[in-house]
């Protein structure tokens, strides 16, 4: 319906002339979208002076399901412009009676996960991670957090498993020149770092092949990267949380072993070292 600000608020300003209400809440949306995109459907319905379902309709005219698709859309058209002061008012904002967001987000984003490990994306993101000789996984800042997880276990599966982060001997060799035989698989997500946008064209401009894992369509990784897995983060906390990607990243995982020749073979031998190195308490 929407995929940028501008036909978001196309959208708004015709659904004001519908109603004397209606053009209430288009005004406010429109001056305060940032505020609007962290609101519930009450402290809109409040700001606007005019009831919940009155909010609910105009939602539904704009073609969207109700408030709660709304607002998704437009966090997800202004979530760069958020920094953690605007965030604290989730530490404030839950009653007793109240669901948590970020529990109900996380639950809506898990659901999600089944329809993406049945498409060619996610298939193809697998022998992305399977077929080359050397994977680097690669992030900055918020994305960087999950980088030891995925490297972790993709390592059991599979050798060259390696990492990159700013200011590593691996982050500034694969920018400044071409490395035969490796893949870079990026983490991309909110709130997207400059350093790790600008490196990445870096190493396209050497023709590394680049997969991303990242949260949205129209995320800067399409640029420089394929395939891309789209996989949602939830909002509705003081930072972003994860884990619809940790999920995801266990099923890469998974799917790799899975195509793995010999992979009983392989984990019985490092479950034998391990073992007798005693690396974990009996």
């Amino acid at each position: 319906m929407a995929n940028t600000l501008e036909e978001l608020q196309t959208l708004v300003l015709e659904q004001s002339a519908s109603s004397s209400a209606f053009g209430q809440i288009a005004q406010y949306i429109t001056n305060h979208w940032r505020d609007v995109s962290l609101m519930s459907a009450v402290e809109l319905a409040d700001a606007c002076a005019v009831s919940q379902s009155t909010v609910s309709r105009f939602c539904m005219g704009l073609g969207f399901t109700g408030f709660a698709d709304f607002v998704r859309t437009l966090q997800d058209l202004v979530r760069e412009e958020w920094k953690a002061p605007d965030r604290t008012r989730y530490l404030y904002r839950l009653t007793q009676a109240d669901a948590d967001p970020l529990v109900v987000e996380e639950i809506t984003n898990l659901e999600l996960l089944p329809s993406l490990y049945e498409s060619a994306t996610s298939q193809a993101l697998v022998q992305f991670v399977l077929r080359s000789r050397r994977l680097v996984l690669a992030g900055a800042r918020a994305s960087a957090t999950l980088i030891p997880y995925a490297a972790y276990f993709l390592s059991k599966v599979r050798d060259g498993v390696e990492c990159a982060t700013p200011d590593t001997p691996v982050w500034s060799a694969l920018a400044s020149h071409a490395q035969p035989d490796t893949s870079v698989l990026a983490f991309v997500f909110p709130r997207y770092s400059t350093v790790l946008l600008d490196w990445l064209s870096d190493v396209a401009h050497w023709a590394t092949p680049i997969a991303a894992i990242t949260d949205r369509t129209q995320s800067p990784a399409d640029a420089v990267a394929r395939p891309v897995a789209v996989v949602p983060v939830a909002r509705a906390s003081l930072f972003d949380s994860y884990a619809a990607v940790m999920v995801f990243i266990n099923y890469l995982v998974r799917e790799a072993a899975a195509a793995t020749p010999n992979i009983q073979t392989r984990l019985e031998a490092l479950e034998e070292y391990e073992t007798r190195h005693r690396v974990y308490r009996p």
